[in-house]
């Protein structure tokens, strides 16, 4: 994040064109803001080798070897990153904002979109001590959905690449590293416990499980081990039997120890630990759910004005699911109720064996071609990189959502992937997963997310910083709606209600994250509020009130972002006209990988003041 006042920032999105008298100088600050995005690019990639495995960008953009490497661990690490955002700003400050080109102007509004949250949540950590090193600025780092015992194993398995023996090396040298990396999240956790900010029960538990689990197998049956042993043969390494010894050292050695660690220091906390959901139970718990809602949300709305949103959204989304059970016949009980009866059809779930799952990805591939094929009519540019459809693996099942998205690599070395959680296949209906599929691949994130990756004339920082939550979850509940909208769900009530149904899960989340964070709902409250008004399976909905528990404000961004895209395209469809294409309304949302939604809605109005008009491809 970048920070900067919130006056520049609105400078930065003025169009400005430059005098003649004045182009010498022009150049000299865009080569300047150049240098500096490619400096700071450089010096982010040094600091967290992980981000450069996880865009697999080249030795040489990264500023040296990083494939080995996992940064700094713990309050160093974090200050690192901290001071690196310090000077950062200090260089942009540098800039005469007048003399940028328009595009560049755009650029650093990006970088600067969130300088008064990331100010604010500097000031929370300041008074209260703790460190928001948690995913999505939360102050818990290791939870039943999250840290470093899920994400590490989840990254070397799935993005750390391994093409040669060098790789290989670079793999296990990661795995021995392992345990000072789980010493600096213990120290983490632990200074956040002291200052007042332990996870929930609950969470507290569900971590020492997952963590448990990870290593109830011997290391040589371990997925860290059988990854890379699985890989040998391929990568044409002849001492194959040295390589398995090697890693399975390293997760004897580093591995194993570094999880009896954690759970060992998440034992201590049991006794901390309360059953409350909600963050306003730590100091300035209050405060730091108001700033998250700004952050994640990308909302101005305050806990309770959203809570009312939530509402308000419910009755209308079960308003137009009602006309639909009418006309399928199903009049009896409460919305919830019917829905509980479409989820527990057996015509409905895939069998929950491993036949049945591949059935069920072989349905989501379908869907994700059928969509592809006719995408060219709405869309100016489609993106390079395919999608391919893989299961979430076993050991990160329990926790994680139903389906998710990872970017393809900047190098083109892997497409995108839809990850989708088959813990349990009744979780996952058949009428549920067209808008499941449209949302997290096409044109969802994969049109998102790896168009971005497409756009390689602006900077990969502005590119990653330009995906902020609350447009790209925005985008994704947007490309439901748009999948109804040009047909898709055509002669599918069912899938339309699926559609429905996710739509009005997105606006129970407004419901229940509220309720938790701002009016002090407990968990089992919100677990019988989205039950009753989704008929989701009851497992499925706990884990999902338990990942809004740990990660405060990150579920309002899908309606909160959806709303604001919607806004914006009816704003430029009633202002243009005839004029209006949304094929190009598209090309202007996601270009340069879209924008935060405050940048995204200076776009937007600036493109129909200039009256709609297409860009100019090569």
């Amino acid at each position: 994040m970048i920070k900067t006042s919130t006056a520049a920032a609105g400078l930065a999105l003025l169009v400005f064109a430059a005098p003649a008298d004045a182009q010498q100088a022009a150049e000299d600050a865009n080569a300047k803001f150049d240098r500096i995005l490619d400096e700071a690019t450089t010096e982010l990639f040094q600091i967290a080798p992980i981000y450069a495995s996880m865009l697999s960008v080249s030795e040489e953009e990264a500023g040296g070897r990083y494939k080995d490497r996992f940064g700094t661990p713990g309050i160093e690490g974090y200050n690192e990153m901290e001071a690196l955002t310090d000077r950062i700003e200090a260089r942009l400050e540098t800039l005469n904002v007048d003399e940028l080109t328009p595009e560049r102007r755009e650029w650093l509004a990006i970088l600067m979109s969130d300088q008064q949250v990331a100010e604010e949540l500097d000031t929370i950590e300041d008074e209260t001590g703790y460190y928001l090193a948690g995913s999505f600025s939360s102050p818990y780092v290791v939870t039943q959905i999250g840290g470093a015992h899920v994400d590490l194993p989840q990254f070397m398995t799935q993005l750390h690449g391994l093409s040669s023996q060098d790789d290989a090396d670079a793999y296990i040298a990661r795995l021995e590293q392992f345990d000072e990396q789980f010493e600096g999240v213990i120290e983490l956790l632990e200074a956040n416990a002291e200052a007042g900010a332990v996870p929930p029960a609950y969470a507290v538990e569900g971590a020492i499980r997952n963590a448990e689990l990870f290593i109830e197998p011997s290391a040589e049956e371990n997925v860290l081990s059988t990854h890379l042993v699985s890989k040998l043969a391929d990568l044409g390494i002849e001492d194959a039997e040295g390589y398995e010894q090697r890693v399975t050292s390293a997760v004897e050695n580093s591995v194993y120890p570094a999880y009896r660690d954690l759970i060992a220091s998440l034992e201590a906390l049991r006794e901390q630990a309360t059953p409350e959901a909600g963050v306003w139970d730590i100091p300035e718990g209050e405060q730091l759910y108001n700033v998250l809602i700004r952050s994640n949300g990308e909302s101005k709305l305050s806990g309770e004005e959203v809570h009312e949103l939530g509402l308000r959204e419910v009755a209308r989304i079960q308003g137009e699911m009602e006309a639909i059970f009418e006309d399928l016949g199903m009049t009896e009980g409460t919305i919830g109720e019917r829905l509980i009866a479409l989820t527990e059809d057996p015509e409905q779930i895939f069998p929950n064996t491993p036949e049945g799952k591949e059935e069920l990805l072989a349905y989501v591939r379908r869907l994700t071609a059928e969509a592809e094929e006719v995408m060219g009519e709405y869309f100016l540019v489609t993106p390079e990189s395919s999608v391919v459809v893989q299961p979430v693996p076993e050991y990160a099942q329990e926790g994680a959502p139903g389906g998710s998205y990872m970017s393809p690599a900047e190098d083109g070395s892997r497409p995108g992937m839809f990850m989708i959680n088959l813990r349990d296949t009744a979780a996952q209906p058949k009428w549920s997963l067209p808008t499941l599929t449209y949302h997290e691949t096409v044109p969802g994130h994969h049109f998102q997310l790896a168009l971005a990756t497409d756009a390689k004339d602006t900077p990969l920082l502005v590119r990653q910083m330009a995906s902020s939550t609350g447009f790209a979850e925005g985008w994704g509940l947007y490309s439901e709606a748009f999948a109804k909208e040009i047909g898709l769900y055509e002669d599918d009530q069912l899938g339309d209600l699926g559609r429905l149904r996710d739509e009005l899960f997105r606006a129970v989340r407004l419901v229940v994250d509220s309720g938790m964070h701002a009016k002090q709902w407990s968990r089992d409250e919100a677990i019988k509020y989205m039950r009753e008004n989704t008929g989701m399976e009851r497992s499925d909905v706990k884990t999902e009130i338990e990942r809004y528990s740990v990660w405060p404000g990150q579920a309002l961004a899908y309606k909160t972002g959806m709303l604001k895209i919607q806004a914006l395209r009816e704003r430029a469809e009633e202002a243009l006209g005839e004029d209006f294409d949304v094929a190009v309304f598209h090309y202007e949302v996601l270009r340069d990988g879209g924008a935060p939604l405050d940048v995204l809605e200076e776009r937007i109005e600036r493109w129909i003041e200039m009256g709609g008009p297409a860009p100019e491809l090569g």
